[in-house]
């Protein structure tokens, strides 16, 4: 059973009627982040497990605390997604290094609404794109990665605090590949009242850091799923976006202009 912080429960009771569904076994395929040179590791009951982990429990704190850390510090990929209902979704994307920064997301209610935000920091400037019920915007004002990528774990745990949260977690395997070892979890039951169609799995580094996630299930016919993969950065860029010229130019001229007429970086609004 995951020891679950408050902070997840509030989360959890917009989904939770509790009880318990079917779970289907773990098919045992090894993830992205598992494969090419992954090896399996003698025997699951000698293994060691990081600080807030065994065998048969997830420590949720030590997880939030160890993956909120990775992903305000170092070169990271993120992608995650939710499903809630037919419709309703949330993307995110987070590119991360020490000088820049950028984060998106696209949500839709699965009605008519449709936000998508696209933000992009560097050397201390803040740029970003805004999509909301077919209204364009861009703005550019002053900036921290520090701040940017704060926000951006927040939004990510989220996401892994949900999986977290809903599922109970064994592990199943124990794997080396491009020098670091990796702890598959199984989920082995639900909270969600009459979940059929259950399936899905944690994949936890030495420091107890989630690097991928992923679970799905179906309740009163709808079909929802929460995944999350984090990479290292191999080469630490962070590309600029196709966006940013015209973030500038709705920004101005700058404060130090020749003329004078630069203030603050502001935004342009089109359909």
């Amino acid at each position: 059973m995951s020891r679950i912080p408050l902070s997840a429960v509030a989360v959890a009771a917009l989904l939770v009627l509790a009880g318990c569904g079917g779970v289907a076994p773990d098919d045992g395929t090894p993830t992205a982040e598992e494969a090419s040179t992954a090896t399996p590791e003698a025997n699951l009951t000698d293994a060691t497990f990081p600080e807030g982990f065994s065998e048969s429990a997830v420590d949720a704190e030590t997880a939030r605390t160890q993956s909120l850390a990775f992903l305000r510090t170092e070169s990271i990929s993120v992608v995650a997604l939710e499903r809630f209902r037919p419709g309703a979704y949330a993307d995110y994307q987070y590119e991360a290094n020490a000088t820049r920064a950028r984060f998106r997301i696209d949500v839709h209610n699965g009605y008519s609404d449709v936000t998508e935000s696209d933000v992009f920091v560097r050397s201390d400037v803040r740029y970003s794109r805004q999509l909301r019920d077919g209204r364009l915007s861009f703005d550019a004002a002053d900036g921290s990665i520090g701040e940017t990528r704060r926000r951006a774990a927040t939004s990510l745990w989220a996401v892994l605090s949900r999986i977290l949260t809903i599922g109970e977690f064994r592990a199943v395997r124990v794997s080396r590949g491009d020098g670091e070892r990796r702890i598959r979890y199984s989920i082995t039951g639900v909270v969600p009242r009459e979940a059929t169609e259950v399936r899905g799995y944690l994949v936890v580094d030495d420091d107890g850091v989630v690097r991928e996630a992923r679970l799905q299930y179906t309740q009163a016919g709808d079909a929802k799923r929460f995944e999350y993969a984090v990479r290292r950065s191999a080469d630490g860029d962070v590309a600029s976006p196709a966006w940013l010229p015209a973030a500038r130019a709705a920004a101005g001229p700058p404060a130090d202009s020749a003329d004078g007429t630069g203030t603050t970086e502001r935004l342009q609004s089109a359909r």
